[in-house]
């Protein structure tokens, strides 16, 4: 780890702390939720922060409830600025609207759950090893699946200029829900795995082109405008086409959920 990113994780462990007195709130825990995570940073790559908190209880037994999301973000300086082109990107979700969206199978939700990076706190939470065994197999599939459709159609195929980045975000998308499929398993979080584990379900060209794709991305160069990458595409189309059924019936239980939530709004910090 460099001098250099162990200051802005050190400003960024600050950062929440401020965030926790000046909203009034108790993070339960803060990760990193992007290329970072998913073993695909490049040089430049900036830290998409992501937290779960809770409130005291007098601010949820409320006719004016609080928003449930928290948002902040810092430039290369360290100063507040617009989340877009920031180099520190942060948003925390409520207790209530996280586990309401665990409770779908999000993916995003899980992966925070997952995520090997941890800021604040602690995500090894008992509902970790519950989703694992638990989660919906259609939806976390159809979750995967939009994210990879709508990120093709907006940034591929209508788009006036082309990168690396947006190919391989459209690409991870597919591999995740091709993943959930085949295995019924929560995907890696490192692409690089994923892709390995499904060597023999993609096809040679593609599952060749990918690797090219990721490397370049981690030399910094994902951003550069490029042509259409036809083993994708037709890889994509292919896809879109397929129909997918035969899935799992299992699903997550609420009550588990609802016995977690419990366990957190008594804690001393809301009496």
């Amino acid at each position: 780890m460099t001098r250099l990113t162990q200051l802005y994780i050190d400003k960024i462990q600050n950062l929440l702390q401020q965030i926790e007195k000046d909203k009034d709130i108790k993070i339960i825990f803060a990760i990193e939720n992007g290329s970072r995570s998913w073993c695909m940073a490049s040089k430049d790559s900036d830290y998409d922060v992501r937290f779960v908190f809770y409130r005291s209880v007098k601010n949820y037994i409320s006719l004016s409830q609080e928003k449930d999301v928290i948002t902040a973000a810092y430039d290369k300086d360290l100063q507040p600025c617009n989340v877009q082109g920031s180099l520190i990107d942060i948003s925390g979700f409520d207790i209530f609207k996280y586990l309401k969206l665990l409770l779908t199978s999000n993916p995003t939700t899980i992966e925070w759950l997952c995520s090997p990076i941890v800021y604040y706190g602690n995500n090894n939470l008992p509902l970790r090893e519950y989703m694992r065994n638990n989660f919906n197999q259609e939806r976390l599939f159809k979750h995967y699946f939009s994210l990879f459709r709508n990120n093709y159609r907006e940034f591929i195929q209508q788009a006036k200029a082309i990168t690396y980045k947006k190919y391989l975000y459209s690409m991870r998308g597919l591999l995740n829900a091709k993943y959930v499929y085949e295995f019924d398993r929560i995907p890696p979080l490192d692409l690089r795995q994923t892709v390995k584990e499904l060597e023999n379900i993609v096809p040679v060209e593609v599952y060749k082109r990918i690797q090219e794709v990721i490397e370049i991305k981690s030399q910094g160069l994902e951003r550069d405008v490029i042509l259409r990458i036809p083993e994708f595409d037709e890889f994509f189309n292919v896809e879109l086409q397929n129909e997918y059924s035969n899935f799992n019936s299992r699903k997550p239980d609420v009550e588990v959920f609802n016995n977690f939530l419990r366990k957190q709004i008594i804690h001393p910090y809301l009496t």
